[in-house]
């Protein structure tokens, strides 16, 4: 059943076997695998069923002056679903080296293994609909399926691997109808998680807000923060009522070690000879999922130059420069300049420098136009098959690749990032209209991250030289500059309320248990401990499902569920 807590009677007392705070990926995955198990689930959504842009201001807060991250509010959605909402869909898990203990990464190393976390991934992957558990190029597309790039092979880069695209899975909307006819989950709509009561070694009650002024109680058996990386975080630093910085923090990680990954476009790779055959469109699986391909540098290489774990795609050049002279390109610039106001404000966080210095070129809006005139027909058949596969298809077409035909493409880079202490979110004195405080944003990335985004560069640089099979060209002055301007991918929050085997190393324990509190649990991209190289998603909804299991073993079989209240019965006519 879903339900707007607007309805609710002011000062009631809800009581549930488990309160989900949280209506993104990670907390209706929760509440739909501990559906129908014997135990009561209310999910609490601080948004609406929709977006709505008056709650989103709850999300607005500030960042640090010399930090480069975007604000706070602007990858997220306040609203049943979450940042799904808004997610491009792409899939891939971590891997094995991601979980390890690996000395020249300061912090690594998490309290579970591998085989733990990759158990769950199946069922995540049915969650988000991204197709079966298997990111081998061979089996995901068959044997007989052509390489990344016809000849290349070298022992430091791995080139068989593929991400995989979920539809997108938007949660609110794939899941509404079945949390609407659960007889054991409850969501409420426009539920503002404000403050955990703790003043031992439980949660005692979680205070709500409806609207400034209204509140209830929810006074659960379990607690789990599903809110997102900032969110949680948020909660856990406010509700410091007998407990320096935050529930958790006894070790004073809650709200450090804040990590995204480090983005940008570097180099570019000539192949040779130009023609050289390679797959760099969005494939489709058998399942009819769309896969791409991606070269990262083998564990053994990582291990043997001290790198984090770094993932090339082939690319397009930068969309915003006319030089490109491709008239789809120009077209979707001008497209997206002019009409929508999110990617204005992703160019103003992330791409200053760069379109800043284009625009004072006085011909810049005139190139743009001569690249769609001189294509007029390749720009509408593209607009024609656009709109086929990613207007109106549910399976969306997930972004554009072009094909060059001198056969040189930049390489798009996305880079784990140190965990690092002096990277974190914080609390400020300005307070949200429920009287939330609101988050700064101080993210920072180190030297090890920048120095190694351009060593593997120079290895990846060394597998094409002794392949022979083209010329990884960068200037290395240049190249380095460049490491240095990579940004942070602005909707990945990570490690916040990281796990760890002790408080003294973290936020929460190996089963994302918050230490200190016995009946308070954290899902989300928040405890993961190291980023590693992937988009956090995917593994998000397995380590939820993982706590799920966790959840069900400590609730039914120690018979700890009761019948509670309805919270159907309490909603004012």
């Amino acid at each position: 059943m879903i339900l707007d807590a607007r309805r609710l009677a002011p000062d009631m007392m809800l009581d549930v076997d488990i309160c989900i705070v949280g209506g993104g990926p990670a907390g209706i995955t929760l509440a739909s695998e501990l559906d129908g198990t014997g135990v009561s689930v209310l999910l609490l959504e601080a948004g609406g069923r929709r977006f709505e842009p008056a709650t989103q201001t709850a999300l607005q807060g500030a960042v640090a002056p010399d930090s480069p991250h975007a604000p706070p509010d602007m990858y997220r959605r306040r609203m049943l679903g979450g940042a799904s909402a808004i997610w491009g869909g792409r899939c891939f898990p971590l891997d094995p080296i991601d979980l390890e203990r690996r000395p020249h990464v300061p912090h690594s190393g998490w309290p579970i293994g591998w085989p733990e976390l990759e158990a769950h991934y199946p069922r995540a992957m049915e969650y988000v609909e991204a197709g079966p558990y298997d990111f081998a190029a061979a089996g995901a597309l068959g044997t007989d399926a052509p390489p990344a790039i016809a000849g290349f092979a070298h022992p430091d880069v791995l080139d068989d691997r593929i991400e995989r695209f979920s539809p997108p899975t938007r949660f609110g909307e794939a899941h509404a109808a079945r949390l609407a006819r659960s007889a054991s989950v409850r969501v409420l709509v426009h539920a503002q998680a404000l403050r955990l009561v703790a003043p031992d070694r439980e949660v005692e009650a979680l205070e709500v807000g409806t609207a400034p002024g209204r509140r209830f109680t929810v006074r659960a058996r379990r607690y789990v923060l599903a809110a997102g990386g900032l969110e949680t975080t948020r909660l856990l630093l406010a509700s410091d009522a007998t407990r320096r910085g935050g529930l958790g923090n006894q070790g004073g990680a809650l709200g450090r070690y804040y990590m995204c990954h480090l983005e940008n476009t570097l180099g570019w790779l000539r192949l040779r000879p130009a023609g050289r055959p390679l797959a760099i469109e969005y494939e489709q699986a058998p399942d009819g999922s769309y896969v791409r391909r991606h070269l990262t540098l083998s564990p053994a290489a990582q291990r043997r130059e001290r790198l984090l774990h770094t993932v090339f795609r082939l690319h397009h050049p930068l969309i915003a420069d006319p030089a490109h002279r491709n008239g789809v390109l120009s077209a979707m610039y001008l497209v997206k300049d002019a009409v929508l106001p999110e990617y204005r404000r992703k160019l103003a966080a992330m791409d200053i420098a760069a379109r800043d210095r284009l625009r004072r070129d006085p011909q810049f809006w005139a190139r743009h136009l001569a690249n769609v005139a001189r294509d007029a027909p390749g720009v509408m058949r593209f607009g024609v098959d656009w709109t086929r596969r990613r207007v109106l298809a549910r399976r969306k077409l997930p972004s554009v690749l072009l094909r060059s035909g001198e056969g040189a493409y930049p390489l798009e880079v996305s880079a784990e990032q140190v965990p690092n202490p002096d990277s974190r979110i914080s609390l400020l004195p300005e307070t949200d209209a429920h009287g939330m405080p609101r988050l700064r944003i101080d993210w920072r990335a180190t030297r090890l991250d920048y120095d190694s985004m351009a060593q593997s560069m120079r290895v990846l640089r060394a597998a094409f030289a002794a392949s022979g099979t083209g010329d990884l060209q960068f200037e290395e002055e240049r190249m380095v500059q460049e490491t240095r301007a990579a940004m942070p991918v602005g909707g990945h929050h990570i490690g916040t309320a990281r796990m760890a085997a002790s408080a003294r190393d973290g936020v929460v324990d190996a089963d994302c248990r918050v230490h200190g509190l016995a009946n308070l649990h954290v899902a989300g991209a928040a405890v993961f401990p190291t980023c590693g190289h992937a988009s956090p998603t995917l593994t998000v909804v397995a380590l939820a499902v993982r706590l799920a299991d966790h959840l069900k073993r400590d609730l039914v079989q120690s018979r700890l569920a009761a019948e509670p209240r309805s919270v159907a019965e309490l909603v004012q006519p």
